[in-house]
C-alpha cells in the first residue's frame, strides 16, 4: 500500500511532536507499506528505506493551498491521503482521512474579518464531510463532529493518543550549585502555568485569583513556562494592574534539567482552561510526576480520573478558594501516573491507527 502524508503544518508544539512519533512509528511497524511525506522543511526524525520526502514549500490555509498544492495532489495521483489538521485543497477528491485533534478554533479563534471567518468555516466543514473517514482523539470531538457540521457517526474513528516525550530524551536531573528559585529570582512558593494565551485558557481569572491571594496576605508566585505567553501585552498589562509584576515571571528557553527543577520545587502546577480536547498540556507535570490542579473538563477527567484536582473555571472564586485551600492543607506533591502512562501509549495509538487506515 502506498500512503501519502501531508505534515506541513509540524513545528514545536505537542500535537506536532505527537503526530511525528505517531507517523514514525506507523512506519516503523508497518515496513510493507511505502509511504511519503509532504513538507515545508527537511526531515531529520526518521531515514527508512520505505519513505520518501517531497518538499513543497506551501504554507497551511494560503492560497497556494488550493492552487499549486492541488496540482500536486492531482499530478502525483495519490491513492490514500492523510491529512493531520483540516488544512487542505478543498476540491481534492482523493481517498483522504482527516485527523481532528480539537475544534476549539470555531469557538474561540479571533478573526479580523468575517470574510476570513466564513472562509476559515467553509473550508473545514467541506473537509470533514469530504473525508474518507475523520479520526478524533476524544469522544466529546467526535459529539461536535456531529453537531456541528453534520459528520456522519460511521465515519468518526476515536484514536486513543499518548503523550509525547521525545523532548525529555536523554535528559537527567543533575544537582545545581544554588536553588532554582534562587537561579530565577523567586522569592516564593509558587505555582507553574505551561501553555498557550489564547483565550480558552482563561489566564486572566488566574491573574485575578493570585491578585486575591496576595490581598488576603499569601505570598504566592506565578511562573509561566511557555514563549508564546510571555510576549501577549494584554496579560503583562493585566499583571501591572493588579500590582503583581514581582509576583509573576516569564521563564522560556531555559535548560530542560532547571524546568524538571522547577516543577519539583513548585506547589502544583495549574491550568484554568474553559476548552481542552485531548489534554496533551498536562504532558510536562504527567512525565515530571507532578500535581496538577485542573479544569473540571470531561476530556481531561476521563484521562486523569482521580489522580489531579479540579475546579470549576467559571469564576475567579471557584478557582480561589481550591487554590487557597490546597495552599493551607500542604498536600503531598508527588503523583503517581504509572496507570495514565500504561494506557496511553504510542505502542496502542499506532495499532490503532493501522486500523483505521485498513
Amino acid at each position: 500500500m502506498k500512503i501519502w502524508i501531508d505534515l506541513r503544518f509540524i513545528k514545536d508544539e505537542l500535537y506536532s511532536r505527537f503526530i511525528v512519533q505517531l507517523v514514525k512509528s506507523m512506519i516503523e511497524t508497518e515496513i510493507e507499506n511505502e509511504y511519503i511525506i509532504y513538507s515545508n522543511k527537511n526531515i531529520e526524525w526518521i531515514n527508512s528505506s520505505n519513505l520518501s520526502i517531497k518538499k513543497v514549500n506551501i504554507k497551511i490555509w494560503s492560497f497556494k493551498e488550493q492552487t499549486d498544492f492541488l496540482k500536486i495532489l492531482k499530478k502525483d495521483n495519490n491513492n490514500l491521503m492523510l491529512f493531520f489538521n483540516h488544512f487542505k485543497p478543498v476540491f481534492y477528491k482523493k481517498e483522504y482521512i482527516t485527523f481532528v485533534w480539537s475544534l476549539k478554533d470555531i469557538y474561540y479563534m479571533n478573526f479580523n474579518s468575517h470574510i476570513k471567518k466564513y472562509k476559515y468555516l467553509y473550508l473545514m466543514e467541506k473537509n470533514y464531510q469530504n473525508s474518507y473517514k475523520v479520526v478524533c482523539l476524544d469522544q466529546n470531538t467526535k459529539n461536535e463532529l456531529i453537531e456541528k457540521f453534520n459528520i456522519k457517526e460511521e465515519k468518526i474513528n476515536i484514536l486513543e493518543a499518548f503523550f509525547p516525550n521525545n523532548w525529555l530524551i536523554n535528559n537527567k536531573t543533575e544537582e545545581l550549585p544554588v536553588s532554582v528559585k534562587a537561579k530565577y529570582n523567586i522569592n516564593n512558593e509558587y505555582f507553574i502555568y505551561s501553555w498557550w494565551d489564547s483565550i480558552e485558557k482563561n489566564y486572566e481569572k488566574l491573574v485575578n485569583v493570585f491578585s486575591r491571594l496576595k490581598n488576603n496576605w499569601e505570598n504566592i508566585d506565578l511562573v509561566f513556562l511557555w514563549e508564546n505567553i510571555s510576549k501577549n501585552i494584554n496579560l503583562r498589562n493585566l499583571i501591572l494592574d493588579n500590582k503583581l509584576e514581582k509576583n509573576v515571571f516569564f521563564l522560556w528557553s531555559i535548560p530542560l534539567v532547571d524546568k524538571e527543577l522547577l516543577y519539583n520545587k513548585s506547589i502544583w502546577t495549574i491550568f484554568p482552561s474553559f476548552y481542552e480536547p485531548f489534554p496533551f498540556r498536562l504532558t510536562e507535570p504527567l512525565h515530571f510526576g507532578w500535581n496538577i490542579l485542573s479544569s473540571d473538563l470531561k476530556n481531561t477527567k476521563e484521562v486523569f480520573w482521580d489522580k489531579i484536582e479540579y475546579f470549576s473555571p467559571i469564576s475567579v472564586n471557584s478557582i480561589y478558594e481550591v487554590v487557597s485551600n490546597f495552599i493551607k492543607t500542604n498536600k503531598e506533591k508527588y503523583t503517581d501516573y504509572n496507570e495514565v502512562k500504561q494506557k496511553y501509549t504510542i505502542e496502542n495509538s499506532t495499532k490503532q491507527l493501522i486500523e483505521i487506515i485498513k
